[in-house]
């Protein structure tokens, strides 16, 4: 049999401090609950209990004085509170080992050591003993049953203390270490050792004498200066003896039998992980992933009894980007019967083509993704009410991996293994033996049919039913779509644009190298450092973590003016990035049919509002015309022109809409410059400057941010009072708005989130936080998230409702893009004037506010000409 005691404080203080020390922010859960201290010690935890053992117990110190602190006021005295961001996470390891199964102690007038010592006297003599700790105090207790594993580096180094090890380190035998300690002091618990005895006079005197009692009966025989210490300090050494001796008579109230080895409660234990965003360790766990029973399809009679209405149907794709990916295999599910489909017989198969574009409820896991590669097998699926993906987003915006097991896991549901897993990552990425792949696929499918119903039923308690149903889903149909059409790009432009640019980059190169008088590397940042602040000599700003200088734009932004080189280095930049970013990776991102096919991601941001990835389109450059120049790129095919339709300060409406604002709804349902009339407002001024209007609109799209004085001094270069003095101004015009900002905070520290007006939840942890510039960001989060959110939303909207004009009427015109508030078509010249009309009446009534939506549109023959 064999004993484990867990010296629990120290093993809980290395842990947090392991990861407070790094600078970094510390792990919080979504929240806002800190977890990196139990983070390390469920690590260094889960390694101990590797180890082979019947019997085990955790011990901790508690609050309290203990009988040491009666002895000595100054016992432990000086040592700094725990850290609060420590502290809240001490309940958590309670509760983790509560999970586990685990006995741990404290009581009261005793230490963690006392409670170990006591019990590992308490252990039969055929019990082996391990006691884990960082603690060397704990050194006392070894004997030939006990071994004492000093933790040293995580819990990856331990260094295991027997009688022989100890005696082989200090040359006297183990049970002499408290006299050591009593001689020595220990600066860590403050106690006081005799003047002048450190560690190696410690032990020549206990390997003289035998022991501190010998020690101090024969003090008057030991001569010079050590000799009068002991005479002067020998009761500071008996009482450095009492408060380092381990009691091991501590009133315990259970036996040897109460810490055997107990089964985890694996259910709380997964819940608790869950709570905590600690996944990792769910997925240590393995829990419930079985097999399960499934039937491969590759005829088509049996296939057509299987399927029927509201199955969950999963696509299975090979990469990320499904584009490009190849189909690995489908699965379909009733959340008991399970079926595997090989690719191609699915795709070549008749039945399964039919029920696709048939009418038969479907649930389905990225239904975008699923469409669009069903459209390039000329397939136009139908009946699909569900996506796990988009149910999932909604239900809980916050999960940090777009992948199927982290998401379904976080929904707690386990019964999945990770891509990465099954198939590689890299240039190991390979695909498996079928059973294995096909096992994957209808696990996916069973957890698309298992958890719907309770998805479905968390969203009808939010409210958030109509989101899914009525605009999410019907988005993410319109955006298969438009990623499935594509933008064409002209290539002859794009290839006359990357001579222009290359030559660009080859001249300036040639200025950067004769102004450094020596050629170089411009692209490498430790080359540029360097020539920059070692050859030319110029004032060195802050080095990087390689110890090379730092070449930051922040960093050359200051130094334009010592020297020529400096602007030449940032146009250089510039204008790489341009080459680089933009014009290769267009050129890389072009398809077979000269096409750029972006992803269109609906479930990434916090906010609600679209991303674009692969490439990203909603990045291309619009503050330069060497950026805007990009632009030109991107053409209507022939025949056709670009119409755009971008809404007029969509937020700032809808912030008028939320909040009432008497006079916002006025001066925006008059059509009057909303810059203008807040500057007349505030400024008390019938006429007003354009500097006071562009202060006036500073603050208005500011207030939607949350900006600070401090903020709106730095982006108007006024003071700090002068902006505070403004803000105030502008809240006395505008009441409805200050109170409007106000309540999302206190609804969102109350209930944790924010909500549009579609009811689509921003969580804000960051509310809950002890950090004070963490707490401010939440605050500002809370005030701009149902109103850029809402912004979203309306799009999304209008997107729908477009795309339903187009296809009622049969009109041939596309949505191509939708970059932050603006759309843009793709429209036959003969539609021209259709679209122009509806394009601009379908935005504007989109939904019904208490002010109008306003949409400005242009059209041109490429993207730079809107």
């Amino acid at each position: 049999m064999k004993l484990i005691l867990i010296d629990g404080n120290s093993i809980f203080f290395r842990a947090y401090y392991a990861t407070a020390y790094g600078g970094g922010a510390l792990m919080q859960n979504k929240e806002g609950v800190y977890t990196n201290a139990l983070f390390g010690f469920v690590n260094m935890m889960e390694k101990i209990l590797e180890e082979d053992y019947t019997h085990i117990l955790v011990a901790f110190d508690t609050s309290k004085p203990t009988f040491r602190h009666l002895k000595s006021e100054d016992y432990k005295k000086g040592r700094p509170p725990m850290p609060k961001e420590m502290a809240v996470q001490v309940p958590l390891i309670h509760q983790y080992l509560e999970h586990k199964q685990i006995e741990d102690i404290s009581v009261e007038g005793y230490e963690a050591d006392d409670i170990i010592g006591t019990v590992a006297k308490m252990a039969p003599a055929n019990v082996k003993v391990d006691i884990y700790s960082s603690d060397k105090d704990l050194l006392q207790l070894i004997s030939d049953n006990v071994t004492v594993k000093l933790i040293k580096r995580g819990i990856t180094e331990i260094e295991a203390v027997t009688p022989a090890s100890f005696y082989q380190s200090y040359q006297i035998d183990h049970h002499l270490m408290v006299d050591l300690k009593a001689l020595m002091g220990d600066s860590s618990d403050n106690i006081k050792g005799v003047t002048g005895v450190g560690l190696k006079t410690a032990i020549k005197l206990i390997q003289q004498y035998g022991s501190l009692d010998n020690v101090l009966l024969n003090k008057e025989q030991i001569t010079g200066k050590l000799g009068e210490n002991l005479k002067n300090e020998a009761e500071i050494a008996r009482e450095a003896y009492f408060l380092a001796k381990i009691c091991d008579e501590v009133p315990l109230e259970l036996t040897f039998k109460d810490l055997a080895k107990k089964t985890e409660n694996s259910a709380a234990l997964v819940g608790f992980y869950q709570e905590m965003d600690l996944h990792s360790f769910i997925k240590q766990m393995d829990l419930e992933n079985k097999e399960i029973e499934y039937q491969k399809i590759s005829d088509e009679e049996t296939l057509k009894a299987v399927l029927k209405d509201k199955l969950a149907v999963h696509i299975e794709f090979f990469d990320s980007n499904y584009h490009l990916s190849e189909i690995v295999g489908f699965g379909i599910s009733d959340g008991k019967n399970h079926y595997y489909l090989p690719r191609d017989f699915a795709l070549n198969s008749a039945v399964f083509k039919a029920y696709l574009e048939g009418d038969l409820i479907k649930y389905t896991y990225d239904l975008k993704a699923f469409m669009v590669k069903m459209l390039q097998e000329n397939i136009i699926i139908k009946g699909f009410q569900f996506d796990l993906l988009l149910a999932a987003y909604l239900y809980k915006p916050h999960i940090a991996r777009q992948e199927f097991k982290v998401i379904a896991g976080d929904l707690e549901y386990y019964n999945l293994e990770y891509d990465d897993v099954i198939y590689g990552r890299g240039k190991k990425k390979t695909l498996p033996d079928e059973e294995i792949y096909a096992l994957h696929i209808v696990k996916k499918a069973k957890a698309i049919s298992v958890l719907k119903e309770g998805l479905i039923k968390e969203l009808k308690l939010n409210e958030q039913l109509y989101l899914l149903n009525e605009i999410e889903i019907p988005l993410t149909l319109v955006l298969a779509e438009m990623e499935y059409h594509g933008i064409s790009l002209d290539l002859e432009l794009l290839k006359a644009q990357k001579t222009t640019l290359k030559a660009q980059l080859v001249t300036l190169e040639k200025e950067i190298h004769s102004l450094a008088n020596k050629t170089f590397n411009v692209n490498s940042p430790k080359q540029l450092g360097e020539v920059l602040f070692v050859d030319l000599g110029l004032e060195t700003g802050k080095k990087t973590k390689t110890k090379s200088y730092s070449t930051s734009v922040e960093v050359l932004s200051k130094l334009v003016n010592e020297h020529p080189i400096i602007n030449k280095v940032l146009e250089y930049r510039q204008l790489n990035k341009l080459f680089s970013t933009y014009l290769e990776g267009l050129e890389n991102s072009l398809f077979p049919d000269q096409k750029i096919h972006t992803i269109f991601n609906q479930t990434l941001t916090a906010t609600g509002r679209l991303s674009s990835l692969e490439p990203n389109l909603q990045n291309i450059p619009i503050k330069t015309e060497q950026g805007r120049e990009i632009r030109k790129l991107f053409v209507a095919e022939k025949g056709h022109l670009f119409i755009a339709a971008d809404y007029s300060q969509i937020e700032l409406r809808v912030l008028a809409h939320l909040s009432g604002a008497k006079n916002l709804l006025k001066d925006f349902n008059e059509g009057l410059d909303i810059h203008s009339e807040t500057a007349k407002k505030v400024f008390n001024s019938d006429h007003v400057s354009n500097e006071e209007r562009q202060r006036a609109k500073a603050v208005n799209f500011g207030i939607i941010y949350g900006m600070s004085a401090y903020g709106l001094s730095e982006d108007l270069n006024i003071s700090r009072n002068e902006a505070e003095t403004f803000i105030k101004k502008y809240f006395l015009v505008y009441p409805e708005v200050k109170e409007f900002l106000d309540e999302q905070i206190k609804w969102a520290q109350k209930e944790g989130y924010v909500e549009t007006i579609f009811k689509r939840r921003r969580y804000i942890p960051e509310l809950k936080s002890p950090v004070f510039t963490v707490r401010e960001f939440g605050k500002r989060t809370s005030m701009n998230a149902p109103i850029q959110g809402s912004a979203a939303d309306i799009i999304k909207i209008a997107m729908v409702k477009l795309a339903l004009y187009l296809k009622t009427n049969n009109l041939k015109s596309k949505i191509l893009l939708q970059v932050h508030d603006e759309l843009i078509l793709e429209v036959p010249n003969e539609e021209e004037e259709i679209i122009l009309q509806a394009l601009k009446e379908i935005m504007e009534k989109a939904v019904e506010l208490k002010v109008k939506l306003t949409v400005n549109v242009s059209k041109g023959e490429s993207w730079y000409q809107l």
